[in-house]
């Protein structure tokens, strides 16, 4: 059942009362994710409307940023529910460093059922943007580094990091119509941060033509076939000399490598520091609509 309650459901947006498309763009909570919280672990319950959409009040938005507070400090989801009653008699765990240790313990043992059933949890549990940092980046970092420390390390590092990549790509066949992007990069990156940010633009309701790396000068002759507006994470190694070119009319940079180059030439781009950024961004320009039902139920 879908989320998007039609426009006769709906009241003023000073209500403070808002459909799950909205919240996740708000929190940068997905809505399969918030959805998985209510199911699975009883956290955040929206009232409903008469067709059984959710809306959530100011308090569950308030109520999500807890969670994710506790997440990042290292609390598995399922102990969540404790802490926000009694936050003082639950025990804080080392939920990530666990997680990514038994992760890499199937990467090892060359267990893709489980490295796929692993990740299938966390990516349903947890904004993706937690699990990056707190297993995937890792993850890629130790596979890096494997062809120093084992002889079949090379051979490790190549099948994982492929099936990595097509484990997040294929979100974009499978994706719905939805905001147009289209998504590139510029400069040298780690193998898998595009692709990370082309599933978290599609977990965001973003339509993404993705199109890997392209220099300003090729990009130019996309101009009025390709989506718009282009998004192009930046990357390391760029000269001044190739910061002289221009991208398409409305091309927005993103990226934290971007610190490595000149202040003003980032404002003059439209540079935000991570995708998150851009996500807030985009969500301030376009003020999110508040919802309500006529004669809705408490849940």
């Amino acid at each position: 059942m879908s989320d998007l309650p039609k426009q006769d459901d709906v009241t003023q947006p000073d209500e403070g009362i808002y459909p799950i498309r909205d919240v996740s763009r708000l929190t940068g909570v997905n809505p399969v994710t918030l959805r998985a919280w209510q199911r699975r672990y009883g956290l955040v319950q929206p009232a409903r409307t008469e067709k059984g959409h959710r809306l959530y009040s100011e308090q569950d938005i308030r109520q999500i940023g807890e969670i994710l507070s506790w997440l990042e400090r290292g609390v598995s989801i399922g102990q969540v529910k404790g802490l926000l009653s009694e936050p003082q008699t639950q025990q804080i765990s080392e939920h990530w460093q666990q997680t990514l240790e038994q992760i890499s313990q199937a990467v090892l043992g060359f267990n893709q059922r489980k490295v796929e059933a692993q990740l299938n949890e966390l990516l349903a549990s947890y904004p993706f943007e937690l699990v990056r940092s707190r297993v995937l980046q890792p993850l890629v970092d130790q596979l890096l580094g494997l062809w120093r420390e084992r002889l079949d390390g090379e051979l490790l590092q190549q099948v994982w990091l492929g099936w990595l990549h097509t484990r997040f790509a294929r979100h974009l066949i499978e994706q719905e119509k939805g905001r147009p992007v289209t998504l590139a990069s510029w400069g040298q990156l780690g193998p898998l941060d595009l692709v990370w940010s082309a599933y978290e633009l599609v977990s965001q309701g973003y339509e993404v033509q993705l199109l890997g790396v392209v220099e300003p000068r090729l990009a130019t002759l996309l101009e009025g076939r390709a989506m718009t507006p282009w998004l192009v994470l930046l990357g390391a190694g760029l000269g001044k000399q190739e910061l002289t070119a221009s991208w398409p009319d409305g091309t927005c940079l993103f990226g934290e490598l971007g610190s490595l180059y000149d202040t003003q030439w980032l404002a003059t781009q439209g540079w935000q520091p991570t995708l998150a950024d851009w996500l807030a961004a985009q969500s301030a320009e376009t003020p999110v609509q508040g919802k309500r039902t006529r004669g809705r139920k408490a849940s």
